[in-house]
C-alpha cells in the first residue's frame, strides 16, 4: 500500500509549538532512549557539559527535547569512532551534518534504547487529535525512530485506505457515546490497524466496548504528555514486543455476565446456603479487576508488565471459581440468565 495521504497541516495555534514546548525528560528516560547507562550519561555531563543545565525542584538534571536530539547525534558519532571531547564543543548544526553523513545503520543504533534491533524498520504511525497533530510531536517521535505516516486533527479527516501505517494513535479527551461505531466505520475489510486510544473522560461502558473491540484504551491527559511515555506505549504495541499467542490470550472471557451473577446472588438470598452469593460476588470482583487492569494508567514499561501479570493472575483465579459456580447452581437448581 502506498502512502497517498500527506499529513494535514496543524492549526495556526499549534504551529507555534516547537520541541522546546514539550515536557522535560529525566535521566533514566534519556538513557533508555540512547541505549546507555545512566552512569555513563552522568559522566558525559560531568566531564563535558554537553547539554543545557536544567534541574527539577529536587536538584535532578532534566533534559529538553533539543538536549535529547543532541545526545542522539553525539551517541551515533561516538559509536562510529569520533572523540566525544571534540563533539562536545560543536554546534547543533555541525553535529547534525556529521551524524547524517554516517551510514544509515550506524545512525539508527543511536535511538535503539528499548532493545529493538538496529535494522528493525521504524513503526509507521497515524496520529489523530489536536495535540497529536502538532508538528513538534511528530518531530519528537521521529527522533525516536518512529515514522509518522499521517497526522490529522479528527477522525473525519482520515482515510485509512490512503495511508500506509501499522498503528493508529487516537487522542480523544472525551470518549463519545458513538466512538466505537465511528471506529468500526473507519475500518474497511482490507485496513484494520491496532489502535491506542488516550482519553481523559469516558464511561466504563464505552471503555469496555472499545477494549472488547481490540483497542488499547488508556486514561491519560494528553496535553503536555511525556513523549518518552508515549513512545513506550507505542513500542509495547509493536508485534515484535507484544505477547501474541501468550498466556493472556489463552484465557477465555468471563463465562457469566454481571447481570447473571447478580441474579445468582439474588436467588441465593432466598436460600439458607450463601455459597452461590459469595461465589457470584468473587467472580464479579475478579472480572471487574481484569477490565480495570486493562485500563490502568501505565507510566513505565515495568508498570505495564506488572498490570499484565495481575490481569493474568485474576484470570487464573476466575476459571476454577466459574467451574465451581456452574456445579453449585446446577446442584441448587438456580436458574442462569
Amino acid at each position: 500500500m502506498t502512502n497517498k495521504q500527506a499529513p494535514s497541516p496543524p492549526p495556526a495555534a499549534a504551529e507555534t509549538m516547537e520541541l522546546s514546548d514539550l515536557p522535560l525528560l529525566r535521566p533514566g528516560a534519556v538513557a533508555r532512549q540512547l541505549g546507555m547507562s545512566v552512569e555513563t550519561l552522568r559522566a558525559w555531563e560531568h566531564r563535558y557539559g554537553i547539554t543545557s543545565s536544567q534541574h527539577s525542584g529536587g536538584g535532578q538534571r532534566l533534559y529538553s527535547q533539543e538536549d535529547l536530539q543532541r545526545l542522539v547525534w553525539i551517541k551515533a558519532l561516538v559509536d562510529a569512532g569520533h572523540r566525544i571531547g571534540k563533539l562536545a564543543t560543536l554546534a547543533p548544526q555541525d553535529l547534525q551534518a556529521l551524524a547524517q553523513a554516517l551510514p544509515a545503520e550506524a545512525y539508527a543504533t543511536a535511538g535503539a534504547g528499548h532493545g529493538e534491533h538496529p535494522s528493525h524498520p521504524p513503526t509507521r504511525l497515524v496520529l489523530v487529535g489536536p495535540w497529536m497533530a502538532v508538528k513538534a510531536v511528530a518531530q519528537a517521535l521521529e527522533h525516536r525512530q518512529l515514522r509518522v505516516a499521517a497526522a490529522v486533527e479528527s477522525l473525519d479527516e482520515l482515510d485509512l485506505a490512503q495511508v500506509d501505517a501499522e498503528l493508529l494513535v487516537l487522542e480523544s479527551t472525551v470518549l463519545d457515546s458513538d466512538l466505537d461505531l465511528r471506529l468500526e466505520r473507519l475500518y474497511s475489510d482490507s485496513v484494520k490497524l491496532p489502535m491506542l486510544i488516550l482519553y481523559r473522560f469516558g464511561s466504563p461502558d464505552m471503555v469496555t466496548r472499545l477494549t472488547e473491540a481490540g483497542h488499547r484504551v488508556v486514561r491519560k491527559a494528553v496535553e503536555g504528555i511525556d513523549v518518552e511515555w508515549l513512545c513506550e506505549m507505542i513500542r509495547r504495541m509493536e508485534p515484535a514486543t507484544g505477547h501474541a499467542g501468550g498466556e493472556e490470550d489463552a484465557l477465555p472471557e468471563p463465562r457469566f455476565s454481571e447481570s447473571t451473577l447478580a441474579s445468582v446472588s439474588e436467588q441465593s438470598d432466598r436460600m439458607q446456603c450463601e455459597c452461590p452469593r459469595h461465589l457470584a460476588e468473587l467472580l464479579t470482583a475478579l472480572a471487574g479487576f481484569e477490565r480495570y487492569s486493562r485500563q490502568c494508567e501505565d507510566d513505565t514499561a515495568e508498570e505495564a508488565e506488572l498490570h499484565r501479570e495481575l490481569r493474568i493472575a485474576a484470570g487464573r483465579a476466575r476459571l476454577p471459581l466459574e467451574d465451581a459456580l456452574q456445579k453449585l447452581v446446577r446442584f441448587k437448581g438456580i436458574a442462569l440468565g
